[in-house]
């Protein structure tokens, strides 16, 4: 018995001590992609823009998506598109698109992932510094689907 006492008590030990060690790694939830979004769609209709927004999480899996229904049919997916490759490039997507214009970063960018868009109104959603998701918005032109998507990230502030 006492063997079996002592191997119970260590592995209790153990794992208590690893989960004290656990990193805390931030979340980006439903409700805050719903929040995201909500505030990007309220930006675009004052401004009287027809667009989508989407909100992945850092797998770039959709959490939030908002169709205005006046919004074009390619919007719905473009939008998805930007959000995937802020999330997954860890930068806006304006800042890749003007990277590769100037030659900074390659063109072969865009052929990481069929998910892949290089077009301005993507951004990744940061929280204590690490990327947890990103927002794409399309519909608007490049600099106005940027302002919409900065509005909707105002909610985390």
């Amino acid at each position: 018995m006492k063997p079996t006492f002592l191997i119970l008590l260590l592995s209790l030990t153990l794992m208590t001590h690893a989960q004290k060690n656990m990193e805390q790694q931030p979340i980006l939830t439903g409700s805050m992609a719903a929040k995201i979004v909500q505030a990007a769609f309220a930006e675009a209709e004052k401004d009287g823009y027809y667009i989508t927004v989407t909100v992945v999480d850092k797998s770039g899996q959709i959490l939030a998506v908002q169709r205005h229904h006046n919004a074009g049919v390619h919007t719905l997916r473009a939008s998805y598109k930007k959000a995937f490759t802020a999330c997954s490039q860890k930068r806006d997507t304006a800042t890749i698109a003007k990277g590769i214009k100037d030659g900074t970063i390659p063109e072969d960018i865009r052929f990481l992932d069929e998910n892949i868009l290089i077009l301005d109104g993507g951004i990744p959603i940061f929280i204590d510094g690490q990327v947890v998701g990103g927002i794409g918005v399309g519909g608007a032109h490049g600099s106005a689907d940027v302002k919409v998507a900065k509005a909707g990230l105002k909610v985390l502030e």
